[in-house]
């Protein structure tokens, strides 16, 4: 089966199924429903910066930055229940490396329910497919969330404080 198609279900804590797929272009719309969903500390939290007012053009823009990744760029993902996108996950390639920047968001009334750690598992699961050894982000410190999803997925990291950030990598050769 092509990495571009498979689908992962699982279900959570409460019982909910979850599907998690690649995006399509299709999903727009639905993007742009899930930022609308996702709280102002939540959105700083992935974007590094306060978006508190959504405007119709800015939203279709972060929802096309999600929707649009090219496969030899990068690979984005995901979770839905009932057709609702829930979680988000991506990573972009830098150039022709092995090392990619990744990014981890769940909707606020779905966090804690463990779909921010499957998402990163498969992301994991999917990059190193394609030849990506190690993913990174920047993270605010006291940002224990991620922290906490990094720590379940059991996947080893080094941290670093650049300027205000953590810079978090993870060398996915080893995941499992």
């Amino acid at each position: 089966m092509n990495t571009q198609e498979e689908v992962k279900r699982f279900w959570t804590r409460d019982g909910r199924e979850v599907i998690i797929r690649p995006v399509r272009p299709e999903d727009a719309s639905r993007m742009v429903d899930f930022l609308l969903h996702l709280s102002p500390e939540t959105r700083y939290r992935r974007f590094h910066t306060y978006l508190p007012n959504l405007n119709d053009e800015s939203l279709l823009e972060r929802a096309g930055e999600t929707v649009s990744v090219l496969p030899e760029r990068g690979i984005a993902l995901v979770a839905l229940v009932n057709d609702e996108i829930v979680g988000s996950a991506r990573c972009m390639r830098e150039d022709e490396t092995p090392l990619a920047e990744a990014a981890v968001v769940v909707r606020d009334d779905y966090q804690q329910r463990g779909i921010g750690t499957q998402l990163l598992l498969e992301l994991v699961n999917r990059a190193r497919r394609v030849g990506i050894t190690h993913l990174y982000a920047y993270i605010q410190p006291d940002n224990l969330r991620i922290l906490d999803i990094l720590n379940k997925a059991n996947l080893p990291t080094h941290t670093r404080l650049e300027d205000t950030l953590l810079r978090v990598e993870v060398d996915i050769r080893q995941a499992s």
